[in-house]
C-alpha cells in the first residue's frame, strides 16, 4: 500500500525520487499527462525504506536495474497540483542512483507506458546548468542540486 493521505482537498505523500548523473546532465521525465519535468520517483509503500522504494520504482516504470549511489536530499514541498489542482503536502526523499548497465547511459530517450495509469513515461537527459529555462517542477531543486551537498528544504510553490 502507497503511503499516502487524502482529505478531501488535501493530500500527503511519502514520495522518493532519483538524480541519475551523466556528465553535467541528469535524467529527468516527462509525463504525457502533464507539462513539465519532473525527477523520475513514485511513491514509498507502507514497511519499505526510500532506497528500495527508488529502486523499485526506476524499475517498474523504465525496466532498467539501478543501484543506490548515495543520499541527495530531503525536500518538504507544499503545492497545489496543475493535474487535479489538490493541496499536497509532500515528503519527499531524493536518492542518487546509477545504472547496472553502463550502455544505458549512451541512450537519449528511455520511454514506457506506465500500464497502472496508460499514461505515456519519458525520460531525457537535460543539462543541469540548462533546467532553470525548462518547464521543471519543482524548481527549488535546481538550487540544491548545484550545492553539492545534503540539504534539508521545505518549499512551498
Amino acid at each position: 500500500m502507497d503511503i499516502q493521505i487524502i482529505d478531501n482537498d488535501n493530500i500527503f505523500n511519502y514520495r522518493v525520487a532519483s538524480i541519475i548523473r551523466n556528465g553535467n546532465k541528469i535524467l529527468v521525465q516527462k509525463d504525457s499527462r502533464v507539462s513539465y519535468y519532473a525527477l523520475p520517483g513514485g511513491r514509498c509503500k507502507i514497511g519499505e525504506s526510500s532506497i528500495v522504494a527508488i529502486i523499485r520504482e526506476f524499475k517498474e516504470e523504465t525496466g532498467i536495474d539501478v543501484s543506490f549511489k548515495k543520499e541527495i536530499g530531503i525536500l518538504e514541498n507544499f503545492f497545489t497540483s496543475s493535474f487535479n489542482n489538490k493541496n499536497y503536502h509532500e515528503i519527499l526523499i531524493i536518492h542518487e542512483l546509477e545504472f547496472d548497465n553502463k550502455d544505458i547511459y549512451n541512450r537519449e530517450i528511455i520511454s514506457n507506458i506506465e500500464e497502472k495509469h496508460k499514461n505515456q513515461l519519458s525520460y531525457v537527459w537535460l543539462d543541469i546548468n540548462e533546467l532553470q529555462n525548462e518547464n521543471f517542477k519543482p524548481k527549488i531543486i535546481i538550487d540544491l542540486l548545484n550545492k553539492n551537498d545534503f540539504f534539508h528544504y521545505v518549499n512551498v510553490d
